[in-house]
């Protein structure tokens, strides 16, 4: 008996054993363990397994140490999925699927807030095996609000209460635009230097899905207001989608107000 390395999902006499009769190689003695785990058959249990089946023959050797070969999806396979490195992957890595020949895509970006989340989609036998949703975050070196002095619970937060801190990464429940922050309401003591999230801070919600808002932008120097209908929520500072009433045209739009918004040309 031997120490082997299986790829199906259940563990055959000619896997642990180098001399056999040809007619039981393919007897399964035992299921597989969990991909990169391992499990021991003795010559005790295998003795068992063949008496039960009216087969007595001699074992040499004590047990087999079996590992079920694993196939991995590790941060490399999602960085060479993305095109790009400066990601911190969030979820848990490496992933491990039971060994076979899989396809692996990435079949939708969700942002949720702060939060950012891809779809990965595995395919087996032109038919989806699994989807997973790893959660990360971008490299974004730039000027990032903290709060400039101690802030009070249930205080409601202004401009003097912001300064700014250059950062190369963030957790991704931290707020990065000052204006989704003035006017926040703060959860709980902020001390100075410290960033404003979704935890620390209640937002007033300006827009709800379905509400119809007023759109603005300026054209070669003029006001020009619309009528558009929101397709997400948002908080002042947002960026939402809308649909223009007049042509059913989608576009981006900054929330600045109850129920108004700055078209994003």
């Amino acid at each position: 008996m031997k120490n082997v390395e299986v790829n199906s999902d259940r563990v055959f006499i000619s896997d642990i054993a180098s001399k056999y009769p040809k007619n039981i190689g393919k007897m399964p003695v035992s299921l597989a363990p969990m991909p990169d785990e391992t499990t021991k058959i003795d010559a005790n249990y295998l003795k068992s397994i063949l008496n039960s089946n009216n087969m007595h023959y001699s074992i040499c050797g004590e047990y087999s140490i079996v590992k079920r070969k694993a196939f991995l999806i590790t941060a490399d396979t999602i960085y060479k999925l993305m095109g790009e490195k400066d990601l911190i992957i969030q979820t848990k890595l490496p992933i491990a699927l039971p060994y076979n020949h899989y396809t692996l895509s990435i079949s939708g970006i969700k942002n949720y807030g702060e939060y950012s989340w891809i779809q990965l989609t595995v395919m087996l036998d032109n038919q989806v095996y699994r989807n997973f949703f790893i959660q990360y975050l971008k490299k974004i070196d730039s000027l990032v609000p903290i709060a400039s002095q101690d802030i009070r619970s249930y205080q409601v937060i202004t401009k003097d209460d912001i300064e700014f801190k250059k950062v190369d990464y963030l957790p991704s429940y931290v707020i990065t635009t000052k204006d989704s922050i003035i006017g926040a309401k703060a959860l709980g003591n902020i001390k100075s230097g410290s960033f404003f999230t979704f935890y620390n801070t209640q937002r007033q919600m300006f827009v709800n899905v379905g509400d119809i808002v007023s759109a603005v932008y300026d054209k070669n120097g003029i006001d020009v207001q619309t009528s558009a209908k929101a397709l997400q929520i948002g908080y002042k500072g947002d960026i939402i989608k809308i649909e223009f009433l007049n042509s059913k045209r989608i576009g981006n739009a900054r929330v600045i107000g109850l129920k108004k918004v700055e078209i994003i040309q």
